[in-house]
């Protein structure tokens, strides 16, 4: 083997260290549900049947293919199934990047170490729909970086294509890449334009090829341009002020360098990178496109020549710093990453109490035990658990809605917290969609005020513990 191949694996290895983590996506739970719908050849879980806040409502499930792969591994292997899923589908986005970017190993490894650091509010839940688009978006990189030297490859494009638009909704930004770098292929090579740019155009309109058709782009625009959603749901939040300084500066430090000293042909690439940099800086979830595309330019560029490599001239120097890099992500794995995977992974009540939502499984246990089910009013964060764990219930809200229309305009997160917070009109919506269960924290505004006086309102307490209370319609 030689020393190259050595590092390559050797960095993968501490990839895969890291990247062992366990599933605790809030998400995850509706995830896998849909999953068991898709398997059982209820079609493509497009329709809503799990909340009856806009029940019966068909929504673009773009994520149908994820929901297809993860189910099985869960249903084999349990949670370290998923575990190990995440860490070889990580491993391999980020060695696919490792690959695409131009330059010696160890300075790539520096580069998508700084990656991950700064992405980790991406990464640190495990398995997750949203690592979908990043796996695909690395992989068409990859394509587009070797195609250079091996034409062939433009072939997979549509293949790439097709396969994100049916696992996560982010294909817009696949879009985006083809359009800027296939003006670049076609501009590198003029000769070739007219099968370069029916390639080109095939891998877009394979998009379409999907159960919903353009409806996945109408959804991805409505998650995009709600305003509420950057200020409500976190993973649609923007990044830490720290981070957004840093995108802030570098954006328009990255777009001069390629703007004044690209070659004329290719200066629209810097457009490029403020495309990324915005959708960044309105989203914490786009960190990681961001920085990718940023290094994988300024490496494309001449810039590592002149500036980032003469100063480490010694070939044996650079290879000794490229072995002793992958150490501490290993020691991190062992130390930090493999203690916290075994301890979710093999108790439930610590998958479920350690989590970072606290799972209210004991409350859970308890609905199961009751003869009589009914509708469920519950804490928007718990949805997806027990869309997965009560499948017998209809909960109120889960993490596919926020972004769903509804008749009064509202988005459906704002008529859960309207309700929760017991504003105007709160008995009402819990009449109207025929409510027999309220699941919620203690010492929410609506525990406050059934707490003293339940039974004026109709309700009884029925359970009661430090994560979570029940109160039943009388």
């Amino acid at each position: 083997m030689k020393k190259s191949q050595f590092i390559s694996w050797l960095f993968f290895f501490a990839l895969l260290t890291i990247f062992f983590l366990p599933p605790t996506d809030p998400d995850l739970g509706w995830h896998l549900r849909c999953g068991e719908e898709i398997w059982r050849g209820h079609f493509f879980c497009h329709q809503n049947q799990f909340s009856v806040l806009l029940e019966n409502y068909h929504w673009p499930n773009h994520y149908w293919l994820y929901q297809a792969m993860i189910y099985p591994v869960y249903r084999l292997a349990g949670l370290w199934g998923l575990t190990f899923l995440n860490a070889f589908l990580m491993a391999g986005t980020i060695i696919l990047l490792y690959s695409a970017i131009k330059n010696y190993p160890w300075e790539k490894m520096l580069t998508l170490g700084l990656i991950i650091h700064l992405s980790w509010t991406v990464f640190n839940f495990g398995i997750r729909s949203q690592l979908m688009g990043f796996f695909f978006f690395s992989l068409l990189l990859w394509l587009l970086s070797k195609m250079t030297t091996k034409p062939k490859l433009m072939f997979f494009l549509p293949l790439v294509m097709l396969l994100w638009a049916n696992s996560h909704g982010s294909t817009i930004l696949g879009l985006i890449l083809l359009a800027f770098f296939g003006l670049k292929i076609i501009l590198d090579k003029p000769k070739r334009l007219f099968p370069l740019a029916f390639i080109f155009l095939l891998a877009g309109a394979t998009t379409l090829l999907n159960p919903f058709g353009f409806r996945i782009y109408q959804d991805a625009w409505r998650h995009f341009t709600i305003v509420k959603m950057g200020t409500l749901i976190a993973e649609w939040v923007p990044p830490v002020p720290s981070v957004q300084r840093l995108i802030l500066f570098s954006s328009l430090g990255v777009f001069l360098y390629l703007f004044l000293g690209n070659r004329l042909r290719q200066k629209f690439l810097a457009f490029l990178v403020l495309f990324f940099a915005l959708a960044a800086l309105k989203a914490r979830r786009q960190v990681p496109f961001y920085f990718s595309i940023s290094f994988y330019l300024l490496f494309l560029s001449s810039l590592t020549k002149k500036i980032l490599t003469p100063w480490l001239k010694q070939k044996t120097l650079r290879e000794s710093l490229a072995v002793l890099t992958p150490i501490p992500l290993m020691l991190f794995g062992f130390l930090v990453i493999f203690p916290q995977a075994f301890e979710f992974n093999s108790s439930w009540q610590n998958y479920c109490q350690k989590n970072s939502l606290t799972y209210p499984y004991q409350a859970v246990e308890f609905l199961k035990a009751q003869p009589e089910k009914g509708h469920l009013f519950n804490r928007y964060e718990w949805g997806g658990f027990l869309i997965w764990q009560l499948p017998e219930y209809k909960i109120f809200v889960d993490g596919r809605m926020p972004a769903w229309p509804t008749p009064s305009g509202k988005s459906p997160y704002t008529i859960y917290l309207e309700t929760l917070q017991t504003q105007p009109g709160w008995q009402e919506t819990l009449d109207e969609y025929k409510i027999e269960w309220l699941l919620i924290s203690p010492g929410t505004f609506m525990d406050l005020k059934l707490k003293p006086k339940s039974e004026e309102f109709g309700w009884q307490e029925a359970y009661r513990d430090a994560v979570a209370v029940i109160y039943q319609r009388k």
